[in-house]
This record gives structure tokens, sequence and C-alpha cells, in this order.
């Protein structure tokens, strides 16, 4: 097994992204490319590879990974198809879902731990554009809630 830092110099080559601590994302990330984010994001991130959320990210959104190393905070669902590593001072308020999981002692989880990751999919499903569209209707057999005033 590869020590933390010869993982992500391996993971990461010219082809990369970088959301820098100056710099806010309002709405979703998707990327075929590893990446790190430092910034603020509003929104679901999913990334084919290795993704390294660092000290002064704060992310309010589930995160889908290949691999993913968290030193920052994240409000939101993890799910990592083959090694997580949430590291000394990490934050993290949800489920995680991965493969391998390596939790640093400092490390603050505040949900779930799962070791399946095929079952994401099962956990939260992907949000179409015609969910967005569509009303929210009670299924037929559900009671209409009744108001009190």
């Amino acid at each position: 097994m590869l020590p933390l830092k010869e993982l992500i110099k391996k993971a990461f080559g010219k082809d990369m992204f970088v959301i820098p601590s100056q710099v806010s994302v309002q709405g979703a990330i998707e990327s075929t490319i590893p990446g790190r984010i430092d910034g603020n994001v509003r929104g679901d991130v999913r990334t084919e590879g290795m993704l390294v959320i660092g000290k002064t990210a704060n992310i309010r959104g589930h995160v889908y990974a290949t691999d993913l190393v968290v030193f920052g905070k994240v409000y939101g669902d993890i799910f990592v198809s083959n090694k997580a590593v949430i590291s000394n001072k990490a934050y993290v308020k949800g489920d995680v879902t991965a493969l391998v999981l390596e939790v640093e002692q400092d490390a603050v989880i505040e949900g779930a731990i799962r070791k399946h990751p095929t079952e994401a999919d099962d956990v939260v499903p992907p949000v179409t554009e015609e969910d967005m569209e569509k009303p929210q209707q009670p299924a037929e057999d559900e009671e209409q809630a009744s108001s009190w005033f």
C-alpha cells in the first residue's frame, strides 16, 4: 500500500482540475479527471478520478469519486468506489460508503460507514432535469397531510 503523499502524487498528472480557496461554486461539479477542491462548493461533486478536499474546503453536497482524501469539511454523503481517507482534523456530516476506508485519529464522521460502494446508486439516485421540473406529488396510497389551521 502506498503512503498517502505518494498516492496523491501518482494520481495527479497534468490533467487535473483545481478550485482554489478564493473560489465558491454554486451548483454541481462533474469531471472525468482527478481534482482538488480548496474552495466552497454548494452542490454535488462527481469525479471519475481521485479527489482531494483541502483543509480550507467546505462542500455542501454529495461527493462521488474513485479515490478520495478529505482534509476539510463535507456536509453530505460520500460515495467512493475504491479508497477513501478521512484525514486528521477533517469533518464529515453524512454517510461514507467506500470499498476501503482509512480514518485518522482526530477525524470526525457524523454518519454511517458502509463497505458497499456498488450500493451508492441505490442509496442516492442521480437527479435528472425532469425530476427538477416535476412538482413532488404524494403517492396514491399516501394520505394527504391535513392542516390544523
